[in-house]
């Protein structure tokens, strides 16, 4: 991210409660599927933990409240950073604890507890993808050594690092380097029930400036002179290549390690906006801006859409519409050109310190390409805290108002999981007790409840009729209870959902509400 540009058993009641969903029952012009999801910082404590240090159960209340707010936005995913400068936010035997968690590197939480396993259930507990953020190369933000802790691989092997503009990084052009990295990854997707591995535009640094002792302006060059001499003088004449080759290894062997290890784990990446200038290559965009991800990070996303290395790509979008060098819409225009849905899907990354505004019609444009925009990354989660000048009231109101499923991806797997069976309800109004016999099935992850009203046709395309989203935990039988049905007749559907957002097939239950009882008129299975 470039922070520069500003950046259960029984009863379902608390996913319940914590749906803003209930109660919707009118026609909807909003997407049923589309991607919505937050980014949470916690390099530099950007965004969580908002401190060092800070108590355990201070830290759960921060990371819960930003998971609340992310649900009353109608989101679906939330992307964490756990893995910010080579240290974890849980317990690894490759890496140390972050010290953006506990104040020192290496430190453990007292009490001792496994943020990111806490985070995935509460995350799944409340209908949200959990992306999983991680940064491949970079080690530390400020060039004190001190900061390691003595079971740093900086320590093991010195000669895997290099300092660059004031800050540690792996150097790319190490092959081991490129190993631990991928055990890391291993070892991450192996032991938590992660639904997707993220990247964001951190591959090669950004170039640093510098000025010599005239005060003219030069680039400092990137010091992996000895593994060029070691690793790519004998094979490659351009050094730029074999950066680009570098990372392109890496890319690969995540895609295939993830894919050998949990198919279903998703692969994406958030790359800076700008592949190439149009003014350098042909195929590149209308925009003029210094660095670049192919010449400038040695990403060549392009390479890696078309192998079918990644499942989506989220380009930073934070340019505004009025931006000279790289605005919204000469950015869209050129990685939706780009699209196969049938291969990967795009998600647009937008910055919310743009006016709301600006926020609005960049959301409406991207809904007039559905068949190449999947939806929308917000940088950040913590704007939605803010709540900056109103804009969650009026995208609650507006864009947002009705939920979304993550839309599913066709190569990955399509099989519905079994349906739900001998759906029921009793209870009285505003506490309709639904319950079911689920039927378990290797991709089942959820399930959907509708409720529509009398004279309102039963259409499953429609999210304004979506009332709950329940997690699957291994019940025999599930129940829902459903607090905002007044007295009236209702016809409600329940879905099972894979985790690919696959829905089975449905049953229905239509009932008469009363002050007293619930009487079920009519059931179809």
């Amino acid at each position: 991210m470039r922070w520069q540009i500003g950046k259960r058993a029984g009863w379902a009641l608390a996913l319940a409660v914590l749906c803003p969903w209930a109660g919707k029952a009118q026609p909807s012009d909003a997407p049923k599927y589309e991607m919505r999801a937050g980014w949470i910082a916690s390099v530099a404590n950007l965004d969580w933990p908002s401190k060092k240090g800070l108590p355990v159960a201070q830290q759960k209340a921060e990371y819960i409240a930003f998971l609340d707010t992310l649900v009353a936005m109608n989101a679906n995913a939330v992307v964490m950073h756990i893995r910010p400068t080579a240290d974890a936010f849980y317990p690894s035997d490759l890496e140390p604890w972050s010290q953006y968690l506990t104040g020192k590197q290496g430190q453990a939480p007292d009490p001792l507890y496994d943020p990111v396993a806490f985070m995935i259930a509460e995350a799944h507990k409340r209908g949200l993808e959990f992306h999983a953020w991680l940064n491949p190369y970079r080690v530390s933000q400020t060039a004190d050594t001190a900061q390691f802790a003595p079971t740093h691989a900086f320590h093991q092997h010195r000669d895997w690092f290099v300092e660059y503009g004031g800050k540690w990084y792996f150097d790319p052009g190490i092959p081991q380097c490129r190993e631990f990295a991928n055990a890391m990854l291993l070892d991450l997707v192996k032991r938590y029930d992660v639904d997707a591995i993220h990247f964001d535009d951190y591959f090669y640094p950004y170039r640093v400036a510098a000025k010599d002792e005239q005060g003219k302006g030069y680039i400092v060059e990137f010091p992996d002179s000895l593994s060029w001499e070691r690793y790519g003088k004998p094979f490659f004449k351009d050094r730029d290549a074999w950066r680009r080759q570098n990372v392109n290894l890496l890319i690969e062997e995540f895609s295939r390690t993830i894919r050998q290890t949990k198919p279903w784990v998703k692969f994406g990446i958030s790359p800076f906006c700008v592949w190439r200038n149009a003014s350098k290559d042909p195929r590149g965009s209308q925009t003029s801006v210094q660095q670049t991800n192919y010449d400038d990070l040695f990403a060549d996303i392009l390479l890696w859409m078309d192998r079918g290395w990644i499942d989506y790509v989220t380009p930073q979008m934070y340019y505004p519409t009025t931006h000279k060098s790289a605005n919204y819409d000469k950015v869209l225009s050129w990685w939706s050109n780009l699209t196969q849905p049938d291969k990967f899907h795009l998600y647009c990354g937008l910055s919310m310190w743009n006016e709301t505004p600006e926020l609005q019609y960049e959301i409406a444009r991207q809904r007039e390409m559905p068949d190449k925009v999947q939806g929308t990354f917000f940088w950040s989660t913590r704007v939605f805290m803010q709540n900056k000048k109103g804009l969650n009231q009026v995208l609650q109101a507006g864009e947002y108002r009705y939920p979304a499923l993550v839309p599913p991806m066709p190569w990955h797997d399509m099989t519905p999981p079994a349906a739900p069976k001998d759906l029921s309800a009793d209870g009285k109004a505003h506490l309709v007790k639904l319950s079911w016999e689920t039927a378990y099935s290797d991709n089942l992850m959820y399930y959907l409840v509708y409720r529509f009203a009398k004279g309102q046709a039963v259409d499953l395309e429609d999210p304004s009729a979506i009332v709950a989203k329940v997690l699957y935990d291994h019940d025999a039988r599930k129940v829902y209870l459903d607090q905002q049905a007044a007295a009236g007749e209702y016809t409600y559907v329940v879905t099972a959902l894979s985790r690919n957002n696959v829905e089975s097939t449905p049953v229905e239950t239509t009932v008469k509400v009363s002050k007293t009882k619930v009487t079920t008129i009519n059931k179809k299975e």
